[in-house]
């Protein structure tokens, strides 16, 4: 897959995106728990599900809705950026369960932009996670490292 033809530069606060959608299956969630050992009754037991005061069901780990908002964000976002790298997450709520056949998409505005050196500059996102009912099921404060157009230049110039 190709780069992005974006710099820091040619993003705004203010500027929105919306990702497309992605439905949850039983599936994913068995092999996420399978991947990382994970093995609370939240995730696994429909029944102990049924008696918790909050559950309506068997519902995905929240670091796996993380993971699609994180995928969400490179489909709309990054990808249309240069040279970029994930700077992590300020801040991450799980505001409501996501349970299998619930479709979730992001919603991603960006809240700040701020030069970090000569070469880089940082995008702050905030990103939510939305089902299909139009609740949010999670927030993400996310951190994004950009080059910056100049020292793009200098590097070509460097080259040739």
């Amino acid at each position: 897959m190709s780069r992005g033809t974006l710099f820091f530069e040619d993003f705004a606060v203010g500027q929105r995106f919306t990702s497309g959608g992605r439905t949850v299956t039983d599936a994913d969630i068995r092999l996420y728990l399978g991947a990382t050992g994970t093995a609370h009754p939240n995730h696994t037991d429909e029944e102990y599900c049924r008696r918790h005061p909050i559950l309506e069901g068997v519902c995905a780990p929240g670091v796996l809705v993380l993971g699609l908002v994180d995928a969400f964000i490179a489909e709309t976002v990054t990808q249309q950026m240069t040279s970029s790298m994930n700077y992590g997450h300020d801040k991450v709520r799980y505001v409501r369960p996501v349970y299998t056949r619930d479709t979730v998409h992001a919603e991603i505005e960006i809240v700040e932009c701020a030069p970090r050196d000569e070469e880089w500059g940082l995008v702050k996102l905030e990103a939510r996670a939305v089902n299909q009912r139009g609740e949010a099921v999670l927030f993400d404060a996310h951190v994004i490292v950009v080059q910056r157009r100049l020292a793009a230049l200098d590097s070509i110039e460097q080259v040739g």
